[in-house]
């Protein structure tokens, strides 16, 4: 026994030696046979298209030419892969706004658990604090084992998504620039990672006195963290404290106004304010689905410079689950939540609103897939003429409720799925109520079928679809009816490297008090793929809207042509 035990205790001390070993072991075969294969492997994509556009009227939607450019390049030495992306574009008029020329250009180097971002690149913070937006700079992520950090330093590529409203040019005349920190553990169950992030507005020159914007600087500081507390219960905390400058040219507030958070980073004017946003979750998940119960809270004004666009001023209680049944032929998810507004009670109005969906997918048999959607949305506006307590005046209550119910369904004619038939139906419908009222004046509802049928013939399959669209719109206008067959052919060519694509579709619209509008739209495509690496389209439509309406264009003829090229290598 004692001996035993001395062995036990023996291969006790030399296991972590043992599996270090093997993970040198690992290591060194991995490494041979790396250095025994090519040093430079190089992989990617390109792919350029010219665009062109001709119409009969004076108003023109879009350029008569322009182009595009997009590509992927990646290269590979001894397993350190370094991808690079190149976008480009010509400057263009699309619907009276004018798009500038660009071109964004990234690499981003990585091997193992270490990347490096150079140029144009996309990093992700929390979405309250850096989300949703590319930029143009240095950045760097690093993961090793359960350890992680973020940065990045640059200029992010849009300043303010509200000046689309005001602006003709998306050339905005601030420069915004950005720094940001995140770090800390993440073992995939459990997390806890702290996020800083510090934007600033440069001016370009000198700015326009008709374009009411003022340069602003942002600091976000923000931590995000999960914990499995049962093998089946979880919680995730996503909390975020922005610190909003709307105007720098304000002046600097008095010394000691500022706070502790701010580390010093952000002076306070007399335009900074701070701001929260915290969104719990708990939830439970089994093998059969899972239920999650969520808490969301924005303060009035919340918005982080990281982000493009933020709904602010709501707190949202929800609950959602997903369930399957039947070998989980059966799926179903639902979702049900009360959100409200004016959490500071200063605004002139308050609303509250309850939604809640329904979707459930069902595999009846190989053949027949069946899906069905309903939500019931509800939104409660009391409008009030005064916020003065002292006050007593009446207030007028406004509910909308927004019913939405959808069908389809997918079946396979035949075996070989040479042949299907798939059909779905929606209806919306949604009533005005005030004061405990209905008003009929301001009801409207919309339906919509679609009947598709595909079919392939032939060994080289020339496939074939045809669908029939009817929708009607029905408000305080008169009722809108439109009537849409469509007519579609793949033809497949000289052994599938040439391919023709032809589609056809006719919309016959009627309203009440005009007179109808037909459209007919023609599109064509002709497809070379001479290797499995190079292919070349080109591709031609005509559009041509007959209407004896009196509002412009009544009637044009529109003649669109793309040519695209792809090579992969």
């Amino acid at each position: 026994m004692r001996t035993l035990k001395k062995i036990q205790l023996l291969l006790l001390l030399l296991f972590p030696i043992l599996m270090q070993a093997q993970d040198i072991e690992a290591a060194y075969q991995q490494l041979k046979s790396k250095l025994e294969g090519p040093a430079l492997k190089i992989s990617g994509a390109l792919h350029a298209s010219l665009l062109s556009n001709y119409s009969n009227t004076d108003i023109r939607r879009v350029d008569p030419f322009a182009w595009r450019l997009n590509g992927q390049l990646n290269f590979d030495f001894y397993g350190v892969k370094v991808p690079v992306s190149l976008l480009m574009s010509s400057r263009s008029t699309v619907f009276n706004y004018q798009l500038p020329a660009y071109h964004f250009v990234g690499i981003s180097p990585s091997y193992k658990w270490a990347k490096l971002h150079l140029g144009n690149s996309n990093v992700n913070f929390s979405p309250y604090v850096f989300a949703g937006q590319s930029f143009s700079g240095v950045g760097a992520e690093f993961s090793p084992g359960i350890w992680r950090v973020k940065a990045i330093q640059g200029t992010l590529q849009r300043a303010d998504l509200n000046a689309l409203r005001q602006l003709h040019d998306l050339d905005l005349p601030f420069s915004r620039q950005a720094w940001g920190v995140q770090g800390g553990v993440d073992s995939g169950k459990e997390k806890l990672l702290l996020s800083i992030l510090k934007a600033k507005d440069h001016p370009r020159g000198a700015r326009a006195d008709s374009i009411s914007l003022n340069p602003m600087e942002n600091l976000v500081v923000g931590l995000n963290g999960r914990k499995q507390i049962s093998p089946i219960l979880y919680l995730d905390i996503d909390y975020a404290w922005s610190f909003l400058t709307r105007n720098t040219d304000s002046p600097i507030r008095a010394t000691g106004s500022s706070h502790w958070l701010a580390l010093g980073l952000l002076p306070f004017r007399h335009s900074t304010g701070s701001y929260k946003a915290l969104k719990t979750s708990i939830g439970v998940k089994t093998n059969f689905g899972h239920i999650e119960v969520h808490h969301e809270k924005i303060d009035p004004g919340y918005r982080s410079l990281g982000t493009l666009f933020f709904n602010d001023d709501l707190e949202n209680i929800t609950i959602s689950s997903t369930l399957s049944a039947f070998k989980k032929k059966l799926k179903i998810a639902a979702h049900l939540g009360i959100q409200r507004n004016n959490l500071s009670g200063f605004e002139s109005n308050s609303q509250n609103r309850w939604i809640g969906t329904l979707n459930a997918s069902f595999l009846a048999s190989q053949k027949l897939n069946l899906n069905a959607n309903y939500s019931n949305f509800s939104a409660t506006n009391r409008l009030r003429f005064s916020n003065d307590p002292l006050q007593v005046l009446d207030s007028i209550k406004l509910v909308l409720v927004n019913q939405q119910l959808s069908l389809s369904g997918n079946y396979r004619i035949d075996e070989t799925g040479t042949s299907s038939l798939s059909a779905q139906f929606s209806a919306q419908q949604a009533n005005s109520i005030e004061n405990e009222e209905v008003q009929r004046d301001q009801q409207n509802s919309y339906y919509m079928g679609q009947v598709s049928y595909m079919q392939q013939i032939g060994p080289h399959p020339i496939t074939l679809n045809a669908s029939l669209l009817i929708n009607s719109f029905t408000g305080s206008q008169g009722q809108n009816t439109g009537i849409s067959p469509s007519l579609s052919l793949v033809i497949p060519l000289k052994e599938d490297k040439i391919k023709w694509t032809t589609s056809g579709s006719y919309l016959h619209q009627m309203a009440e008090g005009f007179k109808s509008t037909k459209v007919f739209n023609w599109q064509n495509r002709m497809s070379f793929k001479w290797s499995k690496k190079q292919q070349l389209s080109v591709q031609a439509g005509l559009i041509v809207r007959a209407s004896g309406q009196a509002i412009a264009p009544a009637s044009f003829i529109e003649s669109r042509g793309r040519v695209s090229y792809s090579w992969r290598f």
